[in-house]
């Protein structure tokens, strides 16, 4: 009997920025700790760093069946003495760190090489439907793609945002990607709807997961 794939509910990240010059021990560090955690606990963590955002800039990030087991992690990897000391290390070579959890509305595809991030905001005045219009945009470009993309809103941080992932093989493919939406005729019908229920802000970064 086939078995039915794991739906991840949940998402988290942890934004790291090096200290100058320190990037490729960041890169090294994080490789090591997604490795040993992966190993001992059965997470399905994974290392990025941005193209065409912050190039000093590292994301560890892992998806969740529920805050449940989200929580258990943490107090397993909290509770390890070697995995912790080698943590507090890494504050000799890193300046800031910042955790983030999001509620996955739509779960994105197989992780692949690269994947696009587009971050935009909604209004206060209009948060359900919203989200709505951004679901069923997501709905037909997966359709549009032959490949699952992905829709995130916060648990913390800000409330109004909202995130959509994409994933492609190449970079290339990314940009192919997202030019075939935009000559949809379908697609462009339910973007034209956006402004009344989003903010003008709209940021779309590439990532590349190591």
């Amino acid at each position: 009997m086939r078995k039915r794939a794991k739906t991840f509910m949940y998402v988290t990240a942890r934004e790291m920025i090096p200290t100058q010059g320190e990037m490729q021990k960041t890169i090294a560090f994080g490789s090591e700790i997604v490795e040993v955690m992966n190993n001992r606990y059965g997470s399905a963590m994974a290392m990025s760093t941005e193209i065409g955002g912050a190039p000093n800039k590292v994301w560890l990030s892992g998806f969740w069946q529920s805050l449940d087991d989200y929580q258990s992690f943490l107090e397993s990897y909290m509770a390890d003495q070697q995995l912790m000391a080698a943590i507090s290390m890494s504050t000799s070579f890193m300046t800031e760190m910042e955790d983030q959890i999001g509620e996955v509305l739509r779960p994105p595809g197989e992780r692949k090489a690269f994947a696009q991030i587009h971050r935009g905001r909604l209004k206060s005045t209009g948060v359900a439907e919203g989200t709505e219009l951004i679901l069923e945009l997501t709905n037909h470009v997966s359709e549009l793609s032959g490949s699952e993309c992905g829709l995130v809103r916060p648990v913390t941080g800000d409330q109004y945002g909202v995130t959509f992932v994409a994933h492609a093989d190449t970079l290339q493919g990314l940009k192919d990607m997202t030019d075939s939406w935009v000559t949809d005729e379908k697609y462009q019908e339910i973007f034209a709807k956006s402004p009344e229920y989003f903010e003008s802000e709209f940021d779309v970064t590439y990532v590349r997961f190591i």
